[in-house]
């Protein structure tokens, strides 16, 4: 019986120890700078777009190396921005945790399909006209202009890393529907050979169908040329900085090359995703994107004309069955997956959106504030000019036992004797403090809460050692 309740207070002391890294909870004040310009780029009627985002900064945090997220909306490819209502609010919510957010636009836009009917019943806000392309490769052309825009905004935003206060080792991108398709192309494209062969030059699309230009869904000036799109990277904002990412979230979009998920280098993203069952546009599993409402809604009831030329893509319940075939730790990721598919069942569900956003927002940062606390970016002596340092890379000091329970003890050179301590806690309060006046000195947390400290010893330029209390 004593063992069985040991055990059940260690695991509940381990819950509250991990409940509140750094970064997961909401706790600062946030100020926004809107409509900053990141670069302007050719988009695929020859036209130049300016490029802009939106920087969400917390306010009052006092942190010198906050953590980089890149925020990319959805919308087919054709549609959406970073006006969308979910991105703003998972922006706010992410710099009151003490994040710096970038929620940026990209291109958009792809040539039309040549055979468009508006069927009797069908409308505008049941279909979406601009949606109907003239074939694959201007899907795998618009994501890949995505890509290359959300890593020049990566880039971008890196090289802000003094204004922002951002540590550029700790950057993340996460999106929606499309934007997960982007996001997820952002953080695993990583070699020219994973260029799709669409997105060299091809021929030119096809005059598209009058009623599509009566919708608006062409512009005046239409240059159908599709030439080659040039480098993975892109050629935006190349300098100092490279667009990698630590991890990245996928919520409802999946990827259409799922052969670029097998990394062997150690620098291979961690993964949050989000996706339901019902969802009827990118299919959870594996399925033609904009399939299910094709044949099961609009097929079915001869409502409205089904998306033709569409790919095959892999959504987050493929994904994850990707990373298990791998052997992928399931400590890299994390699949939110609400099995509630219904053949012919979902077209009047909303299982394309978030269900609840605030969870999957929570989830998403708590895996990712694992991975950051990891890395040694503590808040607490971040500004610093001594970063955190493992207690086996200093000579003449060790700690043990770390993690601790009710004490630990410092052993210390004898030519250190007299030296003092400072225990501070992840909001930078300090805890205790003291002078080591012997060689082993046993520090005692009997009183401390389960959590993570930094121990701060007085030596030249200052020694800082991360302590977990369980």
């Amino acid at each position: 019986m004593k063992i069985a309740s040991f055990l059940v207070v260690m695991c509940m002391v381990f819950c509250d120890l991990k409940a509140q890294p750094a970064y997961t909870e909401p706790q600062f004040a946030y100020d926004s700078l809107i409509n900053v310009a990141y670069g302007t780029a050719i988009g695929y009627s020859g036209a130049s777009d300016t490029l802009e985002l939106d920087i969400y900064k917390p306010n009052g945090d006092g942190n010198c190396r906050r953590p980089l997220i890149v925020l990319v909306h959805g919308g087919s490819w054709v549609g959406g921005s970073k006006e969308d209502p979910d991105l703003i609010y998972m922006s706010r919510a992410l710099a009151k945790r003490g994040w710096v957010v970038a929620n940026i636009n990209y291109r958009l836009g792809t040539h039309k399909a040549s055979n468009y009917t508006m069927y009797a019943f069908c409308n505008s806000t049941i279909s979406a006209p601009c949606a109907y392309i003239c074939d694959s490769s201007e899907i795998y052309r618009a994501n890949y202009r995505g890509m290359q825009d959300a890593k020049a905004a990566i880039r971008f935003m890196k090289s802000r890393n003094l204004l922002d206060s951002t540590d550029v080792d700790n950057t993340f991108i996460a999106g929606q529907s499309a934007g997960g398709f982007v996001a997820l192309a952002a953080a695993f494209t990583d070699d020219p050979s994973e260029k799709h062969i669409s997105c060299f030059e091809i021929p030119d699309a096809p005059q598209p169908d009058a009623d599509l230009i009566n919708f608006g869904c062409i512009p005046s000036s239409n240059n159908r040329s599709r030439p080659d799109l040039g480098s993975i990277e892109g050629e935006l904002n190349i300098g100092t900085f490279d667009a990698s990412v630590k991890g990245v979230g996928n919520f409802f979009g999946g990827i259409m090359d799922i052969g670029i998920l097998n990394q062997s280098n150690a620098a291979t993203p961690f993964v949050y995703m989000f996706h339901q069952g019902s969802d009827v546009i990118v299919n959870y599993d594996y399925g033609r994107i904009l399939g299910r409402i094709s044949w099961e809604c609009y097929a079915q009831t001869n409502l409205c004309q089904s998306y033709f030329f569409y790919p095959d893509a892999h959504g987050s319940k493929a994904i994850l069955e990707d990373f298990i075939a791998q052997g992928i730790p399931v400590t890299n990721y994390q699949a939110d997956i609400v099995e509630n598919f219904l053949y012919l069942n979902n077209c009047l569900s909303n299982g394309h959106s978030i269900d609840n956003i605030e969870l999957r927002l929570q989830n998403m940062v708590n895996l990712f504030a694992d991975k950051i606390e990891d890395s040694g970016n503590i808040p607490a002596v971040n500004c610093s000019t001594t970063s955190v340092n493992n207690v086996k890379s200093v000579i003449g000091i060790s700690i043990y036992p770390n993690p601790a329970t009710e004490n630990f003890t410092i052993k210390i050179d004898p030519k250190m004797i007299g030296i003092t301590y400072e225990i501070i806690d992840i909001t930078s309060h300090t805890v205790a403090t003291g002078k080591l006046t012997e060689e082993l000195s046993l520090i005692k947390t009997d009183k401390f809460k389960a959590g993570l400290y930094i121990l701060k010893l007085d030596i030249t330029g200052g020694r800082f050692f991360k302590i977990h209390k369980l």
